[in-house]
């Protein structure tokens, strides 16, 4: 089966899925992926040349992710330069392991901010949005990650609101307490879908 977990930056679905693989999920995490993409030498080429950020093609990728993190959310022109060389690459790679993996048994889970903004939600058998208050997310990143509220609020900006992604989900987790009530909710949701998938009839697609 299929899951497709996502949220807006910060809501929390990273804990979420970090519950789920200690219960026997296979995770994967798109930024994480994206990560590893940055590695390429075709990739930084390709950002340098886009970018027009001299030397970025002979920088490692933590110092890529530096140069480009607060640029990023704070000029659209350069989130759409990053976009424009990253996303392509990385929905191709979703979509075929999600063609791969259709039918196994188990539960496969990508966690990816952006799976209805790439159109990658029909490759998953349903798809789960794990919500907050912008508020929360704000001080809790900026105290967390020493990031900026303006950071904060323009990767929400360049995202679907968490109202669209909630109309378009099957299911919703709230996060609306601590973290350990987060996830005792993600505990909960998780043990039910499987308790279903072990009854007679229940699907594995």
């Amino acid at each position: 089966m299929l899951w497709g977990l996502t949220g807006c930056s910060g809501t929390g679905a990273s804990t979420v899925a970090a519950v789920w693989k200690r219960m026997g999920a296979h995770v994967c995490s798109l930024d994480a992926a994206g990560h590893r993409y940055l590695k390429k030498s075709s990739v930084k080429w390709a950002l340098e040349k886009e970018l027009g950020i001299e030397g970025l093609s002979e920088m490692s990728q933590e110092e890529i992710r530096k140069q480009i993190r607060e640029k990023a959310f704070a000029s659209r022109e350069v989130l759409a330069g990053i976009n424009k060389i990253m996303h392509p690459g990385l929905s191709r790679w979703v979509s075929a392991s999600a063609e791969q993996l259709r039918g196994r048994n188990g539960v496969f889970v990508l966690d990816a901010a952006l799976i209805f903004e790439l159109g990658l939600d029909n490759c998953f058998s349903f798809m789960i949005t794990v919500t907050d208050e912008q508020e929360r997310v704000i001080d809790r990143l900026v105290a967390r990650d020493g990031i900026s509220i303006d950071t904060v609020k323009g990767r929400w900006n360049s995202q679907l609101s968490l109202k669209e992604k909630s109309n378009r989900s099957h299911f919703v987790i709230r996060n609306a307490g601590t973290v350990e009530m987060l996830k005792k909710n993600a505990e909960k949701f998780y043990k039910g879908v499987i308790q279903r998938m072990e009854e007679p009839g229940g699907t594995q697609n």
